[in-house]
């Protein structure tokens, strides 16, 4: 009741963006594995992939603009090394 802090709209859109961000992440990743699996390489698997990497870079960029968790952003990309 009192002290206790209702979460602003900033602190709404930031944890759907970042949720979202994890979210695409995952489809990317599943996105290269099926690339890697599949022995004829197909052109639309290439694109899929590709059109998940961009959007992860998007989302990515976003969340740093809004300075959204950057420490756990930042680790996921440090890991991969998708920015070369």
């Amino acid at each position: 009741m009192f002290g206790k802090r209702k979460p602003t709209l900033k602190e709404h859109g930031d944890q759907a963006l970042l949720d979202l961000v994890f979210k695409v992440k995952d489809q990317w990743q599943l996105a290269q594995k099926t690339q890697e699996n599949v022995r004829g390489l197909d052109r639309t698997l290439e694109m899929e992939s590709k059109l998940q990497q961009a959007k992860f870079e998007f989302l990515f960029r976003q969340a740093r603009r809004r300075k959204v968790a950057g420490e756990v952003v930042s680790k996921e990309v440090a890991n991969r090394n998708i920015f070369r």
